[in-house]
């Protein structure tokens, strides 16, 4: 009797799945113009324009290559280009360096969460542990998952056997003689002075540093190109075998008594009941109150907001690892936690109220800066997220709680950016000079350029001796910009700088009187006044 074998495939996994994508050459392709991308847009020029260009050239590269492989993206993640492309756009329009940052580490995340559920739509199952994931795995996929689609790309362009293949051989050994070469060279030259001679013209006739530059370049070129072919595998694969973490039974089962937790609970709520009652005696109460207890209305309110939104950030992570690990059975024991639960976040509202009356105090007696407004707007966002979790608390849905704080991150970093912190800063100031004769030009001459509007519209609507302090640095802010633009590409180009370089020109009569030099110390102003230094900027 005659056995036949059955065909088996034995080819390794990464091959089979390199064989499942029907143009690898164009993904390589792609990817090789996107590496080229990040070499025309980044290398050697500060973030502008570069930045949302690099953007939709990624959207449309993983798009476009998605149509061509016949996979489609589920509607869910598309959603997601709407954010991605929005703070990518507002990197080009702001300069304040918080909103800057937030800006691109969202985009960047946010293209990390896309690429990792392209094809299964599952980001708003997402728990804790899947979002750590994501944003850490695709970058280190990114460098593993390439080759196989690269190496099938190759054989379709240059063929398994001939010529070629010698080529390639030849190549490789000249790779592997150049640092033998190298040290040898290096011996021979400490040897001999006439052969150093020789080497040091042979060096001279190549320009090693041109040739360096090259060399950089093009490995940028070529590492840009290995990480995005990845990143493009990695949102095009089957993701069949992709599990979340927590889904169906929690990572953590819960471990803690019912009984433990109540205590904590309730013993949390009755200082922050004493607290909140203190509040309302002395804070909320009125002036005299607190000045029978010997302290003024200013002593007392404009301090400790600090400290609340602390305690409020400390409240929010005791209440969610009791809601994920104290173990409830039956309807008795669910409705007081969740009880006293609630009665927590109704005195850290409380608390957050307090947090921001003080804050409003502390603002009209010095102004605004950069860390109250994040403040500020940070006290809004936290309300919201402490009355979401006690909505899915109640519902039983605490896993939901992780899309939900990713949802309230992009709403805080959207609302720095429609309200324009610096120029918010300067809005908000101009308006208390007009009510306490004060502004500390100091510090609003060292904002971004986004604050820039704000500071010439100054000049018409201040006294004099406010003119006199600001005319100067204005003076310091327009010769920096327009050293800037000097050496900056069109990559860098930037809507605040070119705003602000527009107003400017309006100014050109004021600012004759004042002459601005870079010496070694920095830019220095002469003027009527005499002359001073400029005062550093924070972008």
């Amino acid at each position: 009797m005659v056995t036949v074998n059955e065909p088996t495939n034995t080819e390794p996994e990464e091959h089979t799945e390199a064989l499942a994508f029907r143009f690898p050459l164009w993904l390589t392709i792609v990817a090789l113009a996107l590496g080229l991308s990040v070499e025309i847009l980044f290398d050697g020029h500060p973030l502008g324009i570069s930045f949302p260009i690099w953007a939709v050239l990624c959207v449309t590269a993983l798009l476009g290559l998605a149509a061509l492989e016949g996979i489609r993206p589920t509607r869910p993640e598309l959603v997601l280009v709407i954010p991605i492309m929005f703070f990518a756009l507002m990197s080009f329009l702001r300069l304040e360096p918080l909103t800057v940052f937030l800006d691109v580490f969202l985009t960047l995340a946010l293209f990390a969460l896309w690429v990792r559920t392209f094809r299964d739509g599952r980001l708003i199952d997402f728990g804790w542990v899947d979002y750590g994931l994501a944003l850490i795995l695709v970058p280190l996929e990114a460098w593993i998952r390439p080759w196989p689609v690269a190496q099938t790309a190759w054989r379709q362009v240059a063929g398994e056997h001939g010529t070629r293949s010698r080529f390639l051989a030849v190549l490789r050994g000249l790779l592997l003689a150049i640092p033998v070469l190298v040290v040898f060279v290096a011996l021979f030259e400490s040897a001999d002075l006439v052969f150093a001679g020789y080497v040091e013209e042979a060096l001279r006739w190549l320009d090693i540093e041109r040739l360096s530059q090259l060399l950089r370049r093009v490995l940028i070129v070529i590492l840009g190109a290995v990480f995005f072919l990845g990143a493009l595998v990695i949102a095009l694969r089957s993701t069949s075998k992709r599990h979340l973490i927590g889904l169906k039974q929690p990572l953590i089962s819960p471990f803690l008594g019912y009984v433990e937790s109540v205590v904590v609970l309730g013993a949390v709520d009755l200082l922050f009941t004493v607290f909140v009652a203190i509040q309302f005696a002395y804070l909320f109460g009125g002036q005299a109150n607190i000045t029978a207890a010997g302290y003024t209305y200013a002593e007392y309110a404009r301090r400790g907001f600090g400290e609340m939104v602390m305690v409020a950030f400390l409240s929010l992570g005791l209440i969610m690892a009791l809601g994920a690990w104290t173990q409830r059975e039956g309807k008795h024991q669910k409705h007081w936690f969740n009880g006293l639960s609630a009665v927590l976040v109704g005195l850290v509202g409380a608390i957050l109220v307090s947090a921001l009356k003080r804050l409003l105090l502390y603002e009209n007696a010095y102004g605004f800066t950069r860390l109250r407004t994040y403040t500020h707007v940070a006290i809004v966002w936290m309300g919201i997220l402490f009355v979401v979790f006690l909505a899915l608390l109640f519902a039983e849905r605490l896993r939901r709680f992780a899309p939900v704080v990713a949802m309230v991150v992009l709403g805080f970093t959207a609302t720095l950016n429609l309200l324009n912190v610096d120029a918010f800063i300067v809005r908000q100031n101009t308006a208390r000079l007009s009510q306490t004769g004060e502004i500390d030009i100091q510090y609003l001459v060292s904002l971004s350029d986004d604050a820039v509007p704000g500071l010439i519209g100054l000049i018409e609507m201040t006294p004099e001796a406010v003119r006199t302090e600001l005319l100067p640095q204005l003076a310091c802010r327009h010769a920096d910009l327009t050293e800037r633009s000097q050496w900056m590409g069109w990559q860098s180009h930037h809507q605040s700088r070119a705003s602000a370089e527009r107003l400017f020109i309006d100014i050109e009569q004021e600012l004759q009187a004042y002459t601005v030099e870079l010496q070694d110390g920095g830019w220095v102003v002469t003027g009527p006044e005499g002359e001073q230094d400029c005062i550093r900027r924070w972008d």
